[in-house]
């Protein structure tokens, strides 16, 4: 009886970790949800972990934890439990109308080391859920917990828009892009490549470019290529206003060369 009740205490919490590579234990929606509730918390300062876990991931034993764990994970939550905080991310998120927040969530997604790993593996594939838990369990997820990490991915994905659904399979987006402040952002999936943009507001320094191997094209309508890749059959253009303040345009090319595209 003694050693029956010793085992009891030695079960693992539902929803704790088995061992592995760690990864969120919630998807991205339901953390979305989590974090408004931690920016409103903490909007005056920082709360104990006394304050947080019952206040906000109505839990404040283990299942709280995990759930704080995984806001952390996506880079939603910070700080100790003494002082925890939302994050600047969870506070641009929460502030931004929902044309805005598309790059803002593909951050958070990416911000989980192992979903960017595994986004990088299939990005631009359609990939059945099957073939994302086999990839979790080359990446140290334990066995026993791959089919959760693969189904959380794809819900995570889907709401960062990094893919879409398609039967039983997710089709991903094709490559990352460069937006505001440096943030990972999906590319458009045509199979003509993307040709750099720059928002009309002159106040917003979004760039956006990718690299492409459309051999054809040149310069049509108001677009023209400012620079272009060194790397053999790869064309990079950006499109600017002839009108653009140098200063500004310059802070785009640096931005291109800090993620490599020139």
């Amino acid at each position: 009886m003694a050693e029956t009740e010793k085992s009891a205490t030695r079960k693992p919490p539902k929803g704790g970790r088995r061992g592995g590579t760690l990864f969120p234990k919630i998807n991205l929606k339901q953390a979305l949800d989590y974090s408004k509730k931690v920016v409103s918390k903490t909007h005056t300062g920082p709360q104990s972990e006394q304050t947080i876990l019952p206040g906000v991931f109505d839990n404040a034993g283990p299942t709280g934890k995990v759930r704080a764990s995984a806001l952390k994970q996506y880079g939603l939550l910070e700080g100790a439990a003494e002082a925890y905080r939302a994050t600047q991310l969870a506070r641009d998120i929460d502030a931004a109308p929902d044309e805005d927040r598309p790059p803002l969530l593909q951050q958070a997604f990416l911000n989980s080391k192992l979903f960017s790993q595994m986004f990088e593996t299939f990005n631009g594939d359609t990939v059945s859920k099957a073939k994302i838990e086999q990839r979790a369990k080359g990446l140290g997820v334990h066995p026993e917990s791959a089919g959760e990490c693969s189904q959380l991915f794809i819900d995570s994905a889907v709401t960062a828009s990094l893919g879409t659904l398609s039967g039983d399979s997710i089709s991903l987006v094709r490559r990352l892009l460069v937006s505001p402040l440096g943030d990972p952002a999906a590319s458009d999936d045509s199979q003509d490549g993307i040709k750099g943009q720059k928002k009309e507001d002159p106040g917003d320094e979004r760039v956006v470019a990718s690299a492409s191997s459309d051999k054809g094209g040149g310069e049509t309508g108001s677009e023209k290529s400012v620079n272009q890749g060194t790397k053999p059959g790869v064309t990079l253009s950006l499109t600017v206003d002839p009108s653009s303040d140098p200063d500004k345009l310059e802070k785009q090319l640096k931005l291109l060369r800090q993620y490599g595209m020139i």
